[in-house]
């Protein structure tokens, strides 16, 4: 079958009802074909059997006077439900209007419940290889804005911190900047493939690197070539608008050009099969 999405996609219609087509995992692959030609996006499919007593009203409130100036929890129900449908928040499924994949990770009551997917495991090793022992390991849980705050932390807390001599001082500092960590951390729960269920965002810190593993390559039309210079395809939208809003990246495509320049030869990008990671080694180069 070619790889390439659009064509496949293309044959299955063409063949109608009585394509006898495989795919590697029925379900999961054909909503990645359709993600990766640009057809659908995942985060605004819905969540079936939630309501809005999934939505985190408190969370969804302080999203809207901060940024539109809007006080949502003094607004109507049939107002509140119109604001989140308006903003795909809520989705009609089957009739009822449910949760989107978005909503429920920008705004849910324990996200994980329904997307346990969604979650990071992070680690750390006394080694540089994932056979070495553990010194700690933790499932991340929460929002989006919770998992990539939570995650900052932990690298920040378990980072090593060269010290340099200034004056009669000594400075230290992170192995990696808090801009750099930020935005491979942002990067990789905002791009990543929520459709891909049986695999987690990983964070994995060994003795000499960082390594961030999310599901889902590079989209079709980018190349690891590509992104080094701002390039982007959002997998998305949903996600991208509201990290956004909340100033946790600009939009501006400069994310990876920027992490370039801080880390010159000590960052690397791979696609391996349907993972992303992004690796920053901690010594003087790759």
């Amino acid at each position: 079958m070619s790889t390439d999405p659009t064509t496949t996609i293309q044959a299955l219609l063409e063949q109608g009802e009585n394509a006898h087509i495989e795919f590697k995992s029925d379900k999961e692959e054909l909503s990645r074909l359709f993600q990766q030609a640009g057809l659908i996006h995942f985060d605004i499919s819905p969540v079936a059997n939630t309501d809005m007593s999934y939505i985190d009203k408190e969370a969804v409130d302080a999203y809207y006077r901060s940024y539109y100036s809007t006080a949502f929890i003094d607004l109507s129900d049939d107002e509140q439900q119109r604001l989140l449908v308006n903003t795909d928040i809520l989705i009609q499924h089957e009739g009822e209007w449910v949760v989107s994949v978005g909503g429920l990770l920008m705004f849910g009551k324990q996200p994980q419940r329904r997307l346990p997917q969604s979650s990071i495991v992070f680690a750390v090793f006394k080694g540089t290889s994932i056979t070495d022992d553990l010194a700690d390991k933790k499932e991340i849980t929460g929002t989006l804005p919770e998992l990539i705050d939570k995650t900052l932390g932990l690298l920040q807390l378990y980072l090593p911190t060269p010290s340099t001599i200034e004056g009669a001082k000594r400075k230290e500092s992170l192995a990696a900047s808090p801009k750099v960590l930020r935005e491979s951390i942002v990067n990789a729960v905002m791009h990543r493939d929520y459709s891909i269920s049986h695999r987690k965002t990983q964070v994995y810190i060994y003795s000499d690197r960082v390594e961030i593993t999310s599901p889902g390559g590079l989209p079709n039309t980018l190349t690891l070539e590509k992104i080094r210079y701002g390039n982007s395809a959002p997998r998305n939208v949903f996600l991208v608008k509201f990290l956004d809003n909340l100033r946790y990246f600009d939009g501006l495509g400069r994310g990876i050009p920027m992490m370039l320049e801080a880390m010159q030869d000590r960052i690397a990008f791979e696609n391996i099969g349907e993972l992303f990671r992004l690796t920053l080694y901690l010594g003087d180069q790759a």
